[in-house]
């Protein structure tokens, strides 16, 4: 196993988070110190050879490289005019995530991440920004779509680097969002509707949620139950949704004959097709990246490129979005990722010695291997342990893959043609078909879920 990218990995992502959380001064001393060492490490290389100071070359290298990113952009948030609005002001922004409910139900409210455009008739250099407003004024607008609001500015929220948080009121849309997002949008609303025609409410609510991440018609009882039984995973678009999708596809075009050169351009273009359907947010590009490297360790001829191809993806992401070295997921993606790259092949190849089928034991390894090794994370986050969590996620692992193949082949055949076309009609067939399925999942979750013992409050939470 190549383990060369590991320290480097290990450096960016220190120098991230203590860039995130220190004063702009700490990056930028990071950084003078990590170039020194490069250097000096780069100059000692004709003496001691590469072999020996490698490592430090290029891990000492990176981290310069990451704080010196991390400084800039700190400056430029705070010289950025919206960092410096206090009270309202009217912007045009452009969303870049879907309006999502956040508080009671009841409340009414909505949360988005916005690039911020123009403030009055000043145009400005775009920055990210959270914004808050009323879901039934923000409610159902889609990613891309430029608006103007009148805003109220405040401090933007701690280790991130938004430049503000806003409350916008009643938005106006200024022309229409990008091709790609309306018709993502379509299929994900076409889902829906099938999904609702073809399957009781909870099932109903579920599908979308386990195959496109879209939690908003899951119930709170149905959704603390999943939390309680170590479910709640897969109502999120994660790195193993990215896995199963590519790797069904993988198998398809391998087991007609495609060339493995030809096979992996499929992949790649299944890959981002999914990113275009689930919306390309940081989380879901994150999760993108930890996908293809699972399908890359369970389908690559040489499990060697696995690690690598892990730490080339933690690198590359941190230094796209810093901010994921502070997000509890992105530790849960890497170390999910890490047990399926090690001990899911050996895991799948135990089970096949003992007559399990070739798709099943790779999904039952992947489950365990993933489950085990994030336990502990989710401990430290959350302060509950799922005391159920292993023996639900054995449990609804054959039918993950199952659910999550067939309701993306049935999201995107629904979306052909009028709701009550023939790809509508294709689509519900498939929809119910899944019935038994979802009702094993919802049963798991709420008879493992349910009691108040499945989930035992730490002692530090």
């Amino acid at each position: 196993m190549d383990l060369r990218l590991l320290v480097p990995a290990v450096m960016v992502w220190s120098v991230t988070a203590c860039g995130l959380v220190a004063p702009v001064g700490v990056s930028i001393g990071i950084a003078i110190v990590a170039s020194v060492a490069a250097v000096a490490g780069a100059c000692g290389s004709r003496r001691f050879g590469w072999e020996a100071v490698g490592l430090v070359v290029v891990g000492a290298g990176l981290a310069a490289a990451c704080a010196t990113s991390l400084a800039l952009r700190q400056e430029v948030r705070a010289d950025h005019p919206l960092a410096h609005v206090s009270g309202k002001a009217t912007a045009v922004m452009t969303l870049r995530s879907d309006p999502t409910p956040i508080g009671p139900v009841g409340q009414g409210r909505i949360r988005a991440r916005v690039d911020v455009e123009q403030i009055g008739s000043q145009r400005v250099t775009s920055a990210a920004a959270e914004l808050r407003g009323a879901a039934q004024a923000w409610s159902g607008l889609l990613p891309g779509q430029r608006v103007v609001a009148v805003v109220k500015v405040r401090a933007p929220p701690d280790r991130t680097l938004l430049v503000a948080s806003m409350t916008a009121s009643t938005p106006k849309l200024v022309g229409e969002p990008p091709t790609y997002q309306r018709v993502a949008g379509s299929i994900r609303q076409r889902l829906q509707l099938v999904a609702t025609r073809g399957l009781e409410p909870e099932a109903a609510g579920l599908l979308p949620g386990l195959v496109i991440g879209d939690e908003s018609g899951v119930n709170e009882d149905l959704r603390d139950d999943f939390r309680a039984a170590g479910l709640s995973h897969l109502t999120a678009v994660s790195g193993a949704n990215f896995a199963i999708v590519c790797g069904a596809a993988l198998l398809i075009v391998r087991s007609i004959g495609v060339p493995p050169r030809a096979a992996a351009v499929i992949g790649l273009v299944v890959i981002v097709g999914f990113v275009m359907l689930v919306r390309p947010t940081p989380s879901v590009l994150r999760a993108a990246l930890m996908g293809a490297v699972g399908v890359l360790a369970l389908f690559a001829s040489r499990r060697s490129q696995s690690m690598p191809a892990l730490g080339a993806a933690v690198i590359g992401g941190l230094l796209w979005w810093p901010e994921l070295a502070l997000q509890p997921g992105f530790a849960l993606s890497v170390a999910a990722t890490c047990a399926i790259v090690l001990w899911a092949p050996r895991l799948r190849d135990r089970l096949r010695a003992w007559r399990c089928p070739p798709g099943l034991a790779e999904v039952i390894a992947m489950a365990v291997a993933a489950q085990v090794v994030t336990a502990p994370i989710v401990v430290l986050v959350t302060g509950r342990l799922s005391v159920v969590g292993i023996v639900a996620n054995l449990l609804v692992a054959p039918v993950v893959a199952i659910i999550s193949v067939v309701g993306t082949v049935a999201a995107l055949v629904g979306a052909l043609g009028p709701p009550d076309g023939a790809g509508a009609g294709i689509a519900e067939l498939l929809v119910r078909a899944l019935g038994p399925e979802l009702w094993w999942m919802v049963r798991c979750a709420h008879v493992l879920g349910g009691p108040s013992w499945a989930s035992v409050e730490m002692p530090w939470a």
